[in-house]
């Protein structure tokens, strides 16, 4: 016969144990997941990035990329149609005033200058004949006219004879009137060889200028020719290295063809392209710093481009003292700009796509830390790395810098 065996008091205990256990656990639970704040955008505080509101100067700059570039540039042409025959330097190569670097072919033009040559040999040659026998007409009438005067000399000698034979009544009358007309004629000869003398001489100059001026002009013809002949050589016009030569052996060029580049890299500038936005305070005379990726070299404002350019402002740099090692020109570089400073003010990190002088909200942590709130304050001058508060914030606050991204409408959010 079967009996019932009542269950023994230390199973009873141990399930109470676990029974009470697990209403605890229940408990807990509940406290704790009613202590939790499902209700605010949550956040991982690893992701943002936070900085503290700080009073004190706040040096306003600007950050720009740009380049540095030659100050002193020529821009090689072709002056004259020709092939290229000879290309004689390279990119880097270092040239001198005067050194040939392009040869080019034009039979056509080597031809007009021997014509040239030629014609302006002829004019000199005829010129000079011409020269010659005009000078020997006019010595013809030289001769002429000093004949003539001779002859008066002598009819006024013998006039003057007679008057005092005439007087006494030994020369006749008849011979002293024809003494008197041989005076009137040989006077009026040499008056007119005179007269001959003087237009033959006006003659040979009116001549003698037309023959050198047509010498002139076929000298300025060959000049011309020559100096065609001239360019076909290209030569570097300053002491530099080669930029550029965009010609090849063989290649047909018309005038103004580009040939090449030269500079000179010992006197570079830096070209700085400004944001738009931030560059409405960049004025002639601030101080920059300019990074070449192998060291910084201080420089100054010289010129501000009074357009806009693909949204930058270009700013040209004078560079102060050493260029570092490497710097050649089109090297790239990034340029800091110093604006001004503002003396005791509010300033914290830059905020993401913040503008100057403008109305913003950020998100400022509570006390605790583990909320921040949103919060409206007034932005002033905005610098490279750091905002001007003008209201809103004071010294000691913390805010969010970091994008917001798609919380950027919640009013409270808590820092996981």
């Amino acid at each position: 016969m079967d009996y019932a065996r009542p269950k023994s008091k230390s199973f009873l205990s141990k399930r109470a144990v676990i029974v009470a256990v697990a209403v605890c656990a229940l408990l807990g639970g509940g406290i704790t997941l009613a202590r939790i704040d499902f209700s605010t955008q949550r956040v991982e505080r690893r992701k943002v990035t936070i900085d503290t509101v700080k009073r004190g100067t706040l040096e306003v700059k600007v950050h720009a990329n740009g380049q540095l570039l030659p100050r002193n540039v020529e821009y090689i042409a072709s002056q004259v149609t020709g092939r290229v025959a000879k290309a004689l330097v390279k990119p880097g190569d270092v040239v001198k005033t005067g050194d040939v670097l392009v040869e080019l072919g034009n039979p056509q033009l080597v031809a007009s200058a021997d014509e040239a040559k030629s014609a302006w040999e002829g004019a000199v040659n005829e010129a000079k004949a011409a020269e010659a026998e005009q000078r020997a007409n006019l010595l013809n009438q030289e001769a002429v006219l000093t004949q003539a005067k001779f002859a008066m000399q002598r009819a006024q000698g013998r006039l003057t004879a007679e008057t005092k034979l005439f007087g006494r009544g030994i020369v006749s009358e008849i011979d002293y009137d024809n003494s008197k007309l041989t005076v009137a004629q040989t006077t009026e000869q040499f008056a007119l060889e005179q007269n001959r003398f003087k237009a033959i001489r006006d003659n040979v100059k009116v001549q003698l200028d037309v023959k050198q001026s047509r010498v002139d002009e076929l000298a300025k013809a060959l000049d011309r020719a020559r100096d065609q002949v001239g360019n076909l050589r290209i030569v570097a016009g300053i002491d530099g290295v080669v930029q550029e030569i965009s010609v090849d052996v063989g290649q047909q060029l018309q005038p103004g063809a580009p040939i090449g580049r030269i500079a000179q890299p010992d006197q570079l500038y830096a070209e700085l392209r400004v944001p738009a936005r931030e560059a409405t305070e960049v004025q002639i005379g601030q101080n920059v710093v300019v990074d070449t990726r192998n060291g910084t070299v201080d420089g100054t404002v010289t010129r501000v481009d009074p357009a806009v350019t693909d949204g930058t402002v270009i700013v040209d740099v004078d560079l102060k003292g050493g260029i570092p090692a490497g710097a050649r020109p089109q090297l790239p570089v990034e340029g800091v700009v110093y604006l001004s400073q503002l003396p005791d003010t509010l300033y914290v990190g830059r905020p993401a796509y913040v503008k100057s002088n403008a109305a913003i909200a950020v998100y400022k942590l509570e006390s605790g830390g583990a909320y921040a709130t949103r919060v409206p304050i007034q932005a002033g001058k905005v610098s490279l790395d750091f905002l001007q508060v003008l209201a809103g914030l004071e010294a000691g606050d913390r805010i969010i810098t970091s994008e917001t991204g798609e919380w950027q409408s919640k009013e409270r959010i808590l820092l996981n």
